[in-house]
């Protein structure tokens, strides 16, 4: 068997490439130290400086993030489940009570206390489940009642 041979560079006696030198300053280096600057120039290194990339802020994203969750409830509430709730339930029970989430198929109630819960419920049982049923035309509509603590009751993380 015939042994193979490589141009790799590494056999003896052929000759080793040596790396690159630099010889005197970077071209950057004799701009700067030479005669003034074109000012075209200058404001081209300017820009370039100004549009380095920058770390993101997020000093205030929890508080953009309450906000948001803040507007999405109004929105619930002000939207056409909540005026249906507040049309159907009675006077002293709308009140204690909040909408916490609302989807095609379901309403949550949030109530402040187990009286409230128990009233709501039996206030359900009455009528206004058949009510609500009926104004948003949602045959199959079920609604959930949670106990906690009122939205606008909760102070903000600070």
């Amino acid at each position: 068997m015939a042994k193979r041979t490589t141009n790799s560079g590494d056999m003896a006696g052929a000759p080793k490439e040596a790396p690159p030198t630099r010889v005197g300053k970077a071209p950057a280096d004799s701009i700067k130290t030479a005669a003034p600057l074109d000012p075209a120039i200058l404001r081209t290194q300017h820009m370039c400086e100004r549009r380095a990339f920058r770390d993101k802020d997020v000093s205030i994203s929890r508080m953009v993030g309450d906000i948001a969750r803040q507007a999405k409830r109004d929105v619930e509430r002000s939207g056409s489940a909540a005026e249906a709730w507040r049309a159907a339930m009675p006077a002293q029970l709308i009140d204690e009570t909040w909408i916490e989430s609302v989807s095609a198929m379901q309403i949550v109630i949030g109530v402040s206390n187990s009286s409230a819960s128990f009233a709501v419920d039996r206030a359900l049982r009455a009528g206004v489940l058949a009510e609500l049923r009926r104004v948003l035309q949602v045959p199959g509509l079920r609604v959930k009642i949670r106990l906690g603590q009122s939205p606008t009751a909760v102070t903000p993380r600070g």
